[in-house]
């Protein structure tokens, strides 16, 4: 598991100082998606309560943590981010809460997350990641606001602001098992959905000038069109990685289409529609299109149904089905 303590990491090159900007000066674009997700911030930032942030991978969940930290009473205290997948199951717990010697094996004396997050805010990213047992600790944390260290037998008492972020859908994992539902009632009192970059195509032009200034002044207007057919499946992140690998790749000149490498192909349903087969009954080649498409979005019945432009039951419905011949 892997944790930042700081207060603002900007997105574009001027790193401005973070005492003086706004709570949403990281957060680029003046689209309609991007001026209702600024809007939601100035409502929470005020708010105390737990935020869950979603959306999909690459689409700004730690900006808009910073940001709604920025905008709360606690921004003049620490930020803290943990990343919940990166880290051993075993040792998540102690991560987080903190552990003494003979806690566990080749344990040490550590304060954990939450300390070092007091009077301030803890951001954990990926929150589908959590095991089990990191939840249920977790759990009682925020409802009695105390921490006991792993191998330890008395609590402190914290005072931590818990905005979470994940792009699964952790009401399918909750009626799977593998997400415990008060955890998730807990933690989803607020409620923030990031537009994702293919909806908000308005914000290219000023994201692509703040990531990487000298690729966006080099770019054609056939390259800007590219950029604008692109599906973005990687999102703001993905739009860097073409971005810094066209500069790389070609430092001088302009830079046309042709010179725009993308992540990954362009959409799950594109790459859906190689497992149609038309002598197929329609019902089963659209349960199929609609498998792929969700085995595409790592899981993500959600970000599927966003990709496919259907609601989630619609998803569901065909996942039901299965897809036999």
């Amino acid at each position: 598991m892997t944790a930042r303590r700081d207060t603002a990491r900007p997105l574009t090159a001027h790193r401005a100082d973070p005492r003086r900007e706004g709570p949403c000066d990281q957060l680029i674009g003046d689209s309609p998606p991007m001026r209702r997700l600024k809007r939601s911030i100035g409502r929470f930032g005020a708010a105390d309560a737990p935020v869950l942030l979603r959306g999909e991978t690459g689409a700004g969940k730690e900006l808009t943590a910073r940001a709604l930290h920025r905008a709360s009473r606690r921004r003049h205290r620490a930020f803290v981010a943990v990343n919940c997948g990166a880290f051993p199951g075993e040792l998540v717990e102690a991560e987080l809460f903190g552990s003494l010697p003979g806690g566990y094996t080749g344990a040490r004396r550590r304060d954990g997350l939450f300390v070092a997050a007091d009077g301030g805010t803890l951001f954990l990213d990926e929150l589908g990641e959590l095991p089990l047992s990191a939840q249920a600790v977790l759990l009682r944390v925020l409802e009695t606001g105390e921490v006991r260290p792993v191998g330890g037998d008395r609590a402190r008492a914290v005072d931590v602001r818990v905005i979470s972020a994940t792009h699964r859908d952790l009401a399918e994992m909750v009626a799977a098992g593998r997400f415990r539902a008060d955890l998730f009632h807990r933690l989803a009192i607020l409620g923030v959905d990031l537009p994702p970059l293919r909806r908000r195509l308005d914000d290219l032009r000023p994201l692509a000038r703040a990531l990487v200034p000298d690729a966006a002044r080099r770019l054609t207007d056939d390259g800007w069109r590219r950029l604008r057919h692109h599906p973005w499946p990687g999102n703001v992140r993905e739009l860097r990685n073409v971005l810094v690998r066209a500069a790389a790749e070609f430092p001088v000149g302009p830079l046309a289409a042709d010179a725009l490498r993308f992540d990954r192909p362009p959409t799950a349903a594109r790459e859906a529609e190689a497992s149609i087969d038309p002598l197929l009954p329609l019902d089963t080649q659209l349960a199929r299109y609609v498998r792929s498409a969700v085995g595409r979005c790592e899981g993500n019945v959600r970000a599927a149904a966003r990709a496919l432009e259907v609601s989630p039951t619609t998803v569901y419905r065909y996942l039901a089905m299965g897809g036999a011949t």
